[in-house]
């Protein structure tokens, strides 16, 4: 008895779920497609069927309708490489999320300056720009008990500390 080679063991084995994951997630990518203006979505490498799917998407109103119409979108983009257009979708979105980051790095500088004042030294090491005594003041007037001066100051400070952490967003 002679051992013959295996054919199958060059074939990877996907799982109905796998295949069902995949077919959801470009449904998902289709529906975030969806909330792009149209400008924006004629800046994408889409095929013609897909660009128009989605156009026609965006002029439906029934809840049913649009349902069905993102499941075809979704159909038409698992019959191509779906990869760039994620990749293009992402470098979209990563303008905003170096914005969201900037205004985390700004509530925290806040906050930190707020609960401990020899955090203003260490805003003005990266900062050097800023003038350390509007920051004491606002420092100050921020732990005010009076609530409307407090809170008057804490926006302040905010809107001062953005100017530095946005102008800089490199430090």
């Amino acid at each position: 008895m002679t051992n013959k080679p295996d054919d199958t063991d060059d074939i990877e084995y996907v799982s109905k779920s796998q295949l069902k994951r995949e077919a959801h997630a470009l449904t998902d990518l289709g529906s975030k497609l969806l909330e792009l203006s149209v400008e924006q979505l004629n800046r994408f490498d889409l095929p013609n069927d897909i660009l128009e799917a989605l156009k026609v998407a965006k002029n439906i109103k029934k809840h049913g309708a649009l349902k069905r119409q993102k499941l075809y979108i979704g159909k038409l983009l698992r019959s191509i490489d779906a990869k760039p257009i994620e990749a293009q979708y992402e470098m979209l979105q990563s303008p905003h999320k170096e914005d969201v980051k900037h205004f985390h790095d700004v509530e925290n500088w806040r906050d930190n300056i707020i609960a401990n004042p020899k955090k203003i030294n260490e805003f003005l090491s990266q900062y050097p720009q800023a003038q350390r005594q509007s920051l004491i003041k606002m420092q100050k007037d921020a732990v005010n008990t009076n609530p409307q001066i407090s809170t008057r100051a804490k926006r302040k400070l905010f809107s001062y500390i953005k100017d530095f952490v946005f102008n800089n967003p490199d430090i």
